[in-house]
């Protein structure tokens, strides 16, 4: 039986509201605070009593998730209470650790009651009379609300009519040493009428807008011209990668408020041909249910092309959207959908499961979902659990129940898992499934509708940034093409000065080929990138001589795609400088290296490729070059490898140069790509 839903939209109406929130307006007009600094705005404790060590560093002023490694914390204004967090102003920065292992209380002056609601936030641990907020009243004292093992904090109202006109204080208290032994508050307020969510109802987080509300420009020299990057702050793994018939869907976890990892969202963008994006506003935003807030982790998107749902609206197809709802203490699986091509969503059943965690692991996470043609039935694939690992396959009907199917036990996997069907060397008679993870380790088989069935593998492919690619649902010709997010390098925001972080691999179509005698998984960038040729040089049988150079003369060049054969013959090393990138081939180990870039933004050395022999006496690879990444192919995409490099320096001369004998490159075709964000 399918249940009724919640039409809660993002809509470019609510990317204002949600900008007004991110900016410290607030939704509710007649909340007003029930006494001086009861919001922690005046940067201090003025007006509170500390005793104990559990608040000596508060308040914290602003939030980094990242660092603190756990969620955020949905504050409102410029400061708040944080028992975890060291006070920026002495010891710390916000996200650093304090302890779980003091204990105190805060105190409020005594303050008259005036509304019918007291209202605030409130996270961190889940002690029921330990941790928490109580109200002293008319000789009275009344626990309040306590948190949920989370650092966001939720919205509390508690009525208090039977008060009015009295006197009263609030204490907040931590009286608990080890795991989550803190507490977090804010924004202590009176109000007539409860906060949104603070009944257990669906309600958004506050502070985290649908949309930038600013123009970004994508020309800026160190933004990549055509790898996908968010106009603004920190993006990580592709999401619900689907084809709806017209346009390409690509969402992705983002963080619309920082350069760094938190407050995750789905992000979205759309293209004509994967190659030419343009963000929209975000699709899916954290919310509160239950009196549970969380963030949206990752998963995938379907065309319901069938109406299985029974939601669709005229002749448009209705999109399906499944993400881990990240929420404390156990993550779960939920859905949410759009009638009118992605453009407004609504979380089904208020957001809560259509799977609920399974109880292997708390962290359960990133569905994949696809329609499954001989079985007629919906299937989802699940990481459910690490060390040893586990896959759980569910089924489906409708989209909205979901039965268990079969597990699938394999050490390797983790996070992010995908399963697509490929024909072996292009044989559509001859269809073989594959299963892979985030790591991109992979198992070649057979898929029922229920199980997987191994026939060869475990294998690996890919390496370097590349990690947890998505293949596209529904696409034309049956084509399986992913895009990885390519993790690591610096934070480009703070090594560069440019407004994003972390960048998206180019699209890769993927092939299943039989090479030794076993079946190996392949990529080749798509044929779409032939879009963006602006010219191409073509050289056929040239030989460089030891210390010679071809291309001697060229001019510079920003963006290329790169194609070349070589004979290593008798020099001992080719070297290729490539729009600023450098890679070389070190002919007596049979390895291709790269002048990469750290964490720290330091240039390092790299190892794409080892075991690279020549073939019939011929290395054959591919590069792509973009502003802060190469992408690295061999033999037809047998071997890939994408790695980011430090932002092209002045000197954008290309040149390939043999070293220590004579080689012959055979053929080479370099082609001068144009921006994919022209005019924008």
């Amino acid at each position: 039986m399918l249940h009724a839903s919640l039409e809660c939209r993002v809509t470019p109406l609510l990317a204002v509201l949600f900008l007004l929130i991110a900016t410290g307006e607030r939704l509710v007009a007649d909340d007003d605070l029930l006494f001086p600094n009861s919001d922690f705005e005046a940067g201090t404790l003025a007006g509170w009593t500390r005793s104990g060590d559990a608040f000596q560093f508060q308040p914290t002023q602003g939030d980094n998730p990242s660092a603190r490694g756990r969620e955020s914390s949905a504050h409102e204004g410029e400061y708040w209470v944080g028992g975890f967090e060291n006070h920026p102003n002495q010891d710390g920065q916000p996200g650093g650790a304090f302890t779980d292992d003091a204990i105190g209380e805060l105190v409020s002056p005594e303050f008259t009651i005036r509304k019918s609601f007291i209202s605030f936030l409130i996270g961190g641990g889940n002690h029921p009379g330990q941790t928490g907020v109580k109200l002293r009243c008319d000789g009275q004292e009344l626990d309040l609300a306590t948190g949920a093992d989370s650092e966001t904090m939720s919205p509390s109202s508690h009525d208090v009519s039977k008060f009015l006109g009295k006197q009263a204080q609030l204490v907040i208290y931590d009286n608990v040493r080890g795991g989550w032994g803190h507490i977090n508050v804010d924004s202590f307020r009176a109000a007539d009428k409860p906060l949104p969510g603070s009944m257990g109802e669906f309600a958004f987080v506050a502070g985290i807008p649908a949309s930038s509300g600013d123009v970004c420009r994508y020309n800026e020299p160190r933004r990549p011209q055509f790898h996908f990057t968010a106009d603004k702050n920190w993006l990580n793994d592709p999401n619900g990668m689907v084809f709806d018939g017209q346009k390409y869907h690509l969402f992705f976890q983002h963080n619309p408020l920082a350069p760094v990892w938190g407050n995750m969202t789905w992000g979205h963008a759309t293209s004509p041909d994967m190659v030419h994006w343009t963000q929209q506003v975000h699709a899916l935003l954290p919310y509160r249910v239950d009196r549970q807030a969380g963030t949206i982790f990752s998963g995938t998107a379907v065309v319901d092309h069938h109406n299985d749902l029974g939601v669709q609206q005229g002749n448009q197809k209705t999109l399906c959207a499944f993400f881990t709802f990240a929420v404390r203490p156990k993550f779960y699986q939920a859905m949410a959908y759009s009638t009118d091509g992605g453009a407004t969503w609504k979380y089904w059943n208020e957001g809560r499961p259509v799977v609920p965690n399974q109880g292997f692991d708390d962290g359960e996470r990133d569905p994949k979902v696809f329609w499954h043609e001989p079985s007629g039935r919906w299937v989802m694939v699940l990481w459910v659990r690490q060390n040893p690992g586990k896959v759980r396959f569910f089924t489906s009907k409708n989209l909205a129940e979901w039965e268990h199917a079969s597990d699938f036990d394999r050490d390797w996997a983790f996070e992010c898992m995908d399963l697509v069907f490929l024909p072996v060397d292009g044989d559509k008679n001859n269809m073989k499934a594959v299963i892979y993870d985030a790591s991109f380790d992979y198992e070649v088989g057979t898929f029922d509708g229920r199980a997987f069935h191994a026939e060869s593998g475990p294998h690996r492919a890919g390496g370097g940034n590349f990690y947890a690619a998505q293949s596209f649902n529904n696409m034309p010709d049956d084509r399986v093409v992913q895009i990885g997010w390519m993790r690591g390098g610096p934070n480009s925001a703070e090594k560069y000065g440019v407004p994003f972080n972390q960048q998206m691999s180019f699209p890769y179509e993927l092939s299943l080929r039989r090479i030794g005698g076993d079946l190996k998984l392949c990529a080749q960038p798509i044929a779409e990138i032939k879009s963006l040729v602006d010219d191409t040089l073509v050289l056929q049988d040239a030989k460089i001589r030891d210390g010679e150079s071809l291309l001697v003369g060229q001019e510079p060049f920003d963006l290329v795609d790169v194609e070349i054969e070589f004979a290593p013959g008798t020099a001992e090393r080719l070297s290729f400088q490539l729009s600023g990138a450098l890679l070389h081939y070190e002919a007596s180990t049979h390895s291709l290296l790269q002048r990469g870039v750290d964490e720290q933004g330091n240039d390092v050395e790299v190892l794409v490729f080892d075991h690279l022999e020549p073939r019939h006496g011929l290395v054959k690879l591919r590069f792509l070059v973009d502003r802060l990444s190469v992408e690295s192919f061999a033999f037809d995409g047998e071997r890939f490898f994408a790695a980011y490099v430090s932002p092209h320096q002045a000197d954008l001369t290309p040149k390939i140069s043999a070293l220590g004998g004579e080689a012959e490159v055979r053929k080479l075709e370099i082609h001068r790509l144009k921006s994919a964000w022209a005019g924008r």
